[in-house]
């Protein structure tokens, strides 16, 4: 059976789907090895949502978080396979109301996203990771233990600070691609339009 049949994609937001997933995977990736701050894996989740809409988002963020782990043998990715679906809701809804149409709407959007990120991240980061997930997040926490703080209120900490940071600076580079889109692909993607605020 056909996944066009199946969910309500054409076959035009079929196709951003495996580019999605790359980018989810490599900017992962990247962010992971070099342990910055951020997570940037779900830069093409976002584009999704605004080009495709949340269920093409949805689709994208379970397949990109499953590859991941399986391409890098970390079992601790899967299960933030949840907020992977959390920001494609999240991005479809925003674009939706076309919160891109501003540089100050899209921070305060990503920023309400990586509250909401962050407050779901971190009890299964510590319950169970024990805070210890990779990454520059991992570091944060760690740096923040030897500070004195207890594990919970590290990670708590460690998790909020990334995901508010990661999501304000994941919708802000998908505005800049969204307004640098060419006419003649903008007008192939009318939910780009409406996320920029220019269609109703």
């Amino acid at each position: 059976m056909q996944l066009n049949r199946v969910l309500p994609l054409s076959p035009r937001h079929l196709a951003l789907v495996p580019l999605a997933v790359g980018i989810n995977i490599a900017m992962g990736q990247f962010a992971e090895a070099t342990a910055l701050p951020v997570f940037l894996d779900t830069i093409g989740t976002v584009l999704v949502a605004a080009l495709a809409g949340p269920v093409a988002a949805v689709v994208t963020g379970i397949v990109s978080q499953t590859v991941r782990t399986l391409v890098s043998g970390n079992s601790t990715l899967l299960p933030f396979v949840t907020i992977q679906i959390v920001v494609a809701l999240y991005a479809g809804l925003a674009a939706k109301v076309g919160v891109f149409a501003s540089l100050g709407r899209t921070a305060i959007a990503g920023l309400v996203l990586g509250l909401l990120a962050g407050t779901m991240a971190w009890p299964i980061s510590l319950f169970l990771f024990g805070g210890v997930t990779g990454g520059g997040i991992t570091v944060f926490t760690a740096t923040l233990r030897t500070l004195g703080l207890p594990l919970n209120l590290a990670v708590f900490i460690s998790s909020l600070t990334n995901d508010l940071l990661d999501k304000t600076l994941t919708f802000l580079l998908i505005r800049a691609v969204l307004t640098s889109l060419p006419q003649r692909m903008a007008a192939r993607f009318p939910l780009a339009q409406r996320a920029l605020g220019r269609a109703g």
